[in-house]
């Protein structure tokens, strides 16, 4: 075999080497996978009572919104300047309630509405116009009765001691953070929260010319 011949295949084996052993550094240390992470989950933080009424609640809540199209408000990360605020009512087999959003700076309103009382499914969501004292100033009327910062009524004993009559549920999302609290027939309660939530109600009720509660009564 000639010298030049030999100092190809000198150099064919130290390529293959090479190449061999760059495979196996590789299997033996793979590069990092990327983390499967929920980015969306983690960019919002979530206050939530640990009360009885929450998980049975929003169980019987998701049947009649996920006939409505709607989704969680909870895994939802709205873009920096969107709110969007749900105030339900729980009264025995039904729940109803409005919605307030801004999104990309437009406001809107809606409320889901049950049809019959024993059926989930009857649930559906209905359009509301401007209200009488324009989006921003109706907005403001709520926050300023505190429906960004309530506490749960199970936290603030704030109690009628009623066991039947309604519910006042409400959610709201803003600024990347998730709120839920409830309260119990309010109207027969005698604390500061109780009559902030029936303000809340009312100004619901005058800013979009609702004659009484978005549910149909027995």
């Amino acid at each position: 075999m000639t010298r030049r011949k030999l100092e190809l295949l000198s150099i064919l084996v130290c390529v293959a080497s090479a190449i061999a052993c760059d495979s196996t550094a590789r299997n033996l240390n793979p590069p990092p996978r990327a983390a499967h992470t929920d980015q969306a989950a983690q960019a919002l933080t979530l206050e939530i009572p640990n009360a009885i009424w929450e998980p049975r609640f929003f169980e019987a809540l998701e049947k009649r919104t996920k006939n409505a199209g709607m989704t969680s408000l909870r895994k939802a990360v709205l873009p920096d300047g969107d709110v969007e605020m749900r105030f339900w009512y729980d009264r025995f087999e039904v729940i109803a309630g409005v919605i307030v959003r801004r999104s990309g700076g437009n406001w809107s309103a809606s409320y889901l509405r049950q049809r019959e009382q024993h059926l989930a499914s009857s649930a559906q969501l209905e359009s509301l116009g401007t209200p009488r004292s324009g989006w921003e100033v109706a907005w403001e009327k709520l926050t300023n009765e505190g429906i960004l910062t309530l506490p749960d009524g199970s936290t603030s004993n704030c109690s009628s001691g009623a066991l039947d009559g309604i519910g006042y549920v409400v959610e709201t999302n803003v600024d990347r953070k998730y709120r839920t609290y409830r309260y119990g027939n309010p109207q027969w309660a005698h604390c500061l929260e109780a009559k902030q939530i029936l303000s809340m109600e009312k100004i619901i009720f005058e800013e979009f010319r609702l004659a009484s509660l978005p549910v149909e009564r027995r």
